[in-house]
């Protein structure tokens, strides 16, 4: 079968009410129910959410596999003999059967969560979860949560273990060229010293002629610096880059970078987003599920041997 690529993404749940346990949770809802029709909820513009496919990893976790489906609705097709112009053909599934509209998979351990086609905000396996959980009658207090990226996680361990790939920073024109800014001595912190040495560069690069000078009065616009080093690189290029992303998270002033570590983890100065792509095989219009389940395990081993898990 012919492999595509997916992202996968870790996100952490967050209740109302502290105290919870989604995976415990998922579970005790689970267990309520002995096939994929007794857990299937509604959903979204008249369509029904199954519950496929559950799997106990013990340690590991629980697994979950749903798909979103409208009941009778057909599939579209494309009639393949060569013409100017053709019109979409319908095809209607057969009795006792429903065409796959979307799906996800997710390996939950605790309120630790590996998403596969979640959606925005993992909002998907959100909606699908709440649901259920009203379903095996669970108290309005499990029903609540959300599934957030991480705030304010243990950065500098984070990038000590993995290792920076890159880093932007993203500073307004109007900051980089403030005068208290350009006519100040010395910066304070790492971030004020880069807006201070990015907003010279760029009044250096617009001083040309008066048209160019007109980017200065931009009120919406900004420059951006990105600074990469590949990690072949044989010399300590690396590990300065490494240091100068550490000394960006514990500046409490920084604001406007993005660190790329070599994981494919995302730092902001707010979150962290934590993704990673995989190729998977092809199956019924989505991927093996086995294999995409293999591939959630071994994201959250990895997740867990770096520390984030803790975080």
């Amino acid at each position: 079968m012919p492999q595509i690529h997916k992202t996968l993404e870790y996100r952490r749940a967050r209740f109302n009410v502290a105290g919870q346990n989604l995976e415990q949770l998922t579970r005790q809802a689970w267990g309520q129910f002995a096939t994929h029709v007794d857990r299937a909820v509604n959903g979204s513009n008249h369509s029904t959410i199954a519950g496929m496919r559950g799997r106990d990893g013990g340690a590991d976790g629980f697994y979950v596999h749903g798909a979103r489906f409208n009941d009778g609705q057909g599939v579209g097709t494309i009639p393949m003999v060569p013409a100017a112009e053709v019109d979409l053909g319908e095809r209607q599934p057969n009795a006792g059967e429903n065409f796959v509209n979307s799906d996800f998979l997710a390996l939950i351990r605790g309120n630790h969560v590996i998403c596969l086609n979640c959606g925005r905000n993992g909002g998907a396996l959100r909606s699908y979860l709440s649901a259920l959980f009203k379903k095996a009658g669970l108290p309005v207090d499990a029903q609540q949560f959300e599934l957030v990226r991480v705030e304010n996680p243990k950065n500098l361990a984070v990038i000590e273990a993995v290792g920076v790939k890159s880093i932007d920073l993203k500073v307004s024109i109007a900051e980089a060229t403030a005068d208290e800014i350009i006519d100040s001595p010395a910066a304070g912190g790492t971030w004020k010293n880069a807006v201070k040495k990015i907003g010279e560069a760029f009044l250096g690069l617009t001083e040309k002629d008066a048209e160019l000078r007109q980017l200065r009065e931009a009120e919406q616009g900004s420059v951006t610096v990105s600074i990469n080093v590949d990690k072949r690189d044989a010399t300590s290029a690396p590990h300065g880059l490494d240091h100068f992303a550490s000394e960006f998270v514990e500046d409490e002033e920084a604001e406007g970078y993005i660190i790329h570590l070599r994981n494919n983890t995302k730092i902001t100065p707010h979150e962290i987003t934590v993704r990673k792509p995989v190729k998977l095989e092809a199956h019924a219009n989505s991927v093996s599920v086995i294999q995409a389940w293999d591939a959630l395990r071994e994201f959250m081993g990895e997740l867990a041997e770096n520390g984030q898990l803790e975080a």
